[in-house]
């Protein structure tokens, strides 16, 4: 039986590639669209989990430390990232701050769990090692802190014109978790783990005893 695994789908343009192993700090891209696929690096899993817990150290930080001060017309505010969602769901756009908080929270802090849990051992088990990588692969998908930070941006030049603004240390941990999980996208590879699941026989024993002759 073939290796299910050893056939990827460009992201791209949804062609069937053969998955090859790679030299190290090599790249594959798609031979149709040349979008990037996936790569070979000479990260241990010791220099995943540096990562992912620098990225728990981030997150207080990120979520809940103020991202701007304002002042306008004579009033003083700030807002962080959690307090915006709550605000969101206060006045009732519920579509808006549930995808806010998928995206900009769940899916990044998701992303940083399954992979400490992978790179740790943590996730042995074969079917737990599955229900990881399956998660890991939902969440690289939707964790888009950087989508959230250009709206941010794109806030408060509109914001400088009327109003007094700071930028806050919540931004700055933001932007930093950002890059960290960019990098965690481009540098972890979960062909190695998928290969430590066994493959499940085609066919099983059937125990029906109407079935049997």
């Amino acid at each position: 039986m073939s290796d299910p695994h050893s056939v990827i789908v460009c992201p791209a343009c949804d062609l069937l590639i053969e998955r090859k192993l790679l030299p190290l700090r090599r790249h594959a891209h798609c031979p149709r669209c040349h979008q990037h696929l996936y790569g070979r690096y000479a990260f241990r899993p010791s220099q995943l989990m540096a990562l992912t817990i620098t990225g728990f150290l981030l997150l207080p930080s990120a979520f809940f430390e103020p991202l701007i001060y304002l002042r306008l017309a004579g009033v003083n505010s700030e807002a962080n990232l959690v307090k915006g969602i709550l605000m969101l769901f206060s006045e009732s756009e519920v579509w808006v701050a549930s995808l806010v908080l998928w995206c900009a929270v769940l899916a990044p802090t998701g992303l940083l769990l399954g992979v400490f849990a992978l790179a740790s051992g943590l996730a042995k088990r074969w079917h737990l090692l599955a229900l990881t990588l399956k998660s890991v692969e939902v969440f690289r998908h939707w964790a888009m802190l950087e989508v959230y930070i250009v709206s941010l941006l794109v806030a408060l030049f509109k914001l400088v014109d009327i109003a007094d603004v700071r930028l806050g240390g919540g931004l700055l941990s933001l932007g930093c978790l950002m890059l960290l999980n960019m990098t965690l996208l481009i540098l972890f590879d979960p062909a190695p783990y998928w290969a430590r699941i066994p493959l499940q026989q085609a066919t099983e024993p059937d125990n029906d005893p109407d079935q049997r002759t």
